[in-house]
């Protein structure tokens, strides 16, 4: 209904402006262009008219033939003007064959203008000249018909109309032979011909008023099928189907429309798909904090119940081991907890990175040399393979410090005793790598996906109450410093941290 109703609307308001152009044009017509047109043809009347007079009288006498041939070499281009010469005696001589119908006409016209010669009536014998009589002996003249001449009926242009002609005297002028006045000259003009006549664009005008309603209706059909089509997507939209699309039909502005409806569709899901996989993460997250919480407040609580239930009798020793338990998962607890927090503020962005220019080989040296007592203490060597040369880089410092850090103490879990961490740092075209790699186990094809995931744990050979979150806070911390971290198969396990050089 609502299709219908703008159709109807849009045709109809068409069809009104349409009218009234057509209208505002024939008023300009009458109004503006006839008045021009006039002013036109009675310049050009005037014009033929005096140098018609100019060339008449000249003649030697007022011979029907020479007046004629002046006439009719003084035309008007065109045929929109009929020069007449009438003689005081009631001669009439047009500048070519008129039909004999129009005659009365003329002399009517110059009746009405009181001009002398209107109402008189020439010797029966006497009759306008014809070009196919030729010229005067001695004198060139127009030649006659087919051979270049003028035709009988009408000179080098349309004859007026020998029906429905309206007549209308544009200009006239006296004619002199010599020094006297022998007759005028008649600028006659035709109406039914000309543009004159506004009644021939009225002819039209029903005419182009149903081609412009025809167009119209095309016109506006056609764009109400488009908006129903663009509608009927946008319903499919609202009722949560994103995958729906509009056919561009155009580079118009519904095509512009179609085609940035078909861009917000586009966002729309995407952001939806983002929405859903954050939901995902997020759910899996709860899952996972639940399951890291769930192991050691077991073991507590277990601990705490055995040493409470009067029930069960323990020696001093299993007491004391007992409470150990509860102390270890106590401090397990509050690693997971930091480690989370941490993470959380990292990904919110709660704590802005205080950037610095730093020498990033130094960092890794020092971080090294604070943690080599724990590597002696669990019979590991961690060693410096880089060069002394520094690596200047723009970065937080105990960020960077953190991701040292926890890529050794990864290290440090997984390595059996006996075996080698080194750290190295390269310097590339446009950033500079760090290296840290181990000679233990490496790390399996099927975990490599998996490595800087939350809570993903690999079996250690030493469980010193990881919290899982470590490579995760490694990811985040270099990511948001623009670099690139990553984890390498092949004999040991290698991980490389990419950052950008400090311009």
């Amino acid at each position: 209904m609502k299709s219908r109703s703008l159709f109807w609307t849009f045709a109809g308001v068409f069809l009104l402006v349409v009218a009234l152009a057509t209208a505002a044009q024939v008023a300009i017509g009458l109004g503006v262009l006839r008045p021009l047109q006039e002013n036109s043809l009675k310049s050009q009347a005037a014009s033929a008219l005096y140098s018609a007079a100019g060339q008449i009288a000249e003649l030697a006498d007022d011979d029907a033939r020479e007046i004629m041939r002046a006439l009719h070499e003084n035309r008007v281009p065109g045929n929109t003007l009929l020069l007449v010469f009438l003689g005081n005696d009631g001669r009439l001589v047009p500048e070519r064959p008129i039909p004999p119908g129009m005659m009365p006409q003329v002399r009517q016209l110059a009746a009405a203008a009181k001009l002398p010669g209107a109402l008189a009536r020439p010797p029966r014998e006497q009759r306008p000249p014809r070009f196919d009589e030729g010229p005067p002996e001695g004198r060139d003249g127009p030649p006659p018909e087919g051979r270049g001449g003028p035709p009988r009926d009408g000179g080098d242009g349309p004859p007026l109309a020998p029906r429905d002609r309206r007549l209308v005297l544009v200009d006239h002028a006296p004619a002199t032979v010599g020094d006297r006045v022998v007759g005028s000259l008649l600028a006659i003009g035709d109406t039914s011909v000309g543009s004159l006549d506004p009644g021939r664009w009225l002819l039209f005008f029903p005419l182009s008023v149903l081609a412009a309603a025809v167009a119209g209706l095309w016109l506006a059909r056609m764009m109400v099928r488009r908006l129903g089509a663009l509608e009927a997507v946008a319903t499919r939209v609202a009722a949560g189907d994103l995958d729906a699309r509009v056919i561009t039909t155009g580079a118009d502005e519904i095509g512009r429309l179609e085609e940035r409806f078909n861009r917000m569709t586009e966002g729309l899901a995407a952001a939806r798909r983002e929405v859903e996989a954050t939901d995902a993460q997020r759910r899996q997250l709860f899952a996972d904090i639940t399951h890291e919480l769930a192991t050691p407040l077991t073991t507590i609580r277990g601990s705490i119940e055995t040493l409470l239930d009067p029930r069960v009798e323990t020696s001093e020793a299993e007491r004391r081991a007992y409470l150990d338990d509860v102390l270890g998962e106590s401090k397990r607890l509050d690693l997971l907890v930091q480690d989370l927090m941490e993470l959380a503020r990292l990904e919110s962005r709660a704590q802005a990175l205080k950037p610095v220019r730093l020498d990033w080989a130094a960092l890794c040296r020092n971080t090294a040399r604070r943690l080599e007592q724990r590597f002696r203490a669990a019979g590991l060597t961690l060693r410096w393979d880089g060069d002394e040369r520094e690596a200047w880089i723009v970065a937080d410092g105990r960020r960077m410090e953190q991701v040292v850090e926890n890529l050794l103490v990864n290290a440090l879990r997984y390595v059996p005793s006996g075996g080698t961490v080194s750290l190295a740092i390269d310097s590339l075209d446009s950033a500079y790598r760090l290296t840290v790699r181990d000679d233990g186990p490496g790390v399996a094809p099927e975990a490599l996906p998996h490595l800087f995931d939350r809570f993903y744990r690999a079996r250690a050979a030493r469980d010193d109450g990881g919290s899982g979150l470590g490579l995760a806070i490694v990811k985040e911390i270099v990511e948001q410093h623009g670099g690139r971290v990553w984890a390498e198969p092949g004999r040991g396990a290698k991980f490389v941290v990419e950052l950008d050089r400090a311009v």
